[in-house]
């Protein structure tokens, strides 16, 4: 797999993980995303063994915001269709 295919790959899953994470509770959010954070950091750990653990902790907290920030986006653009409508 190229870096560019697992880039498209991560973005399609955070693009995923947002639309499931829309309109739940904040407090349901944060709990499946810090249970995320901790296995997607343990895996990667498990995976590149000889990476710093700050580099992979950083890139899974660049996940979790992105998708935070897609999960924002799809809510407000269900806010918009409801004062349309």
């Amino acid at each position: 797999m190229t870096p560019a295919e697992w880039g498209a790959r991560i973005m399609a899953v955070v693009d995923d993980l947002g639309l499931f994470l829309a309109s739940e509770p904040d407090a349901k959010v944060d709990a499946s995303l810090a249970r995320m954070r901790r296995n997607l950091n343990a895996e990667f750990l498990r995976v590149f063994p000889g990476a710093p653990p700050e580099t992979m902790a950083a890139g899974v907290d660049c996940i979790v915001a992105e998708i935070q920030k897609r999960r924002h986006e799809i809510d407000a653009a269900g806010a918009m269709q409801r004062m349309v409508n």
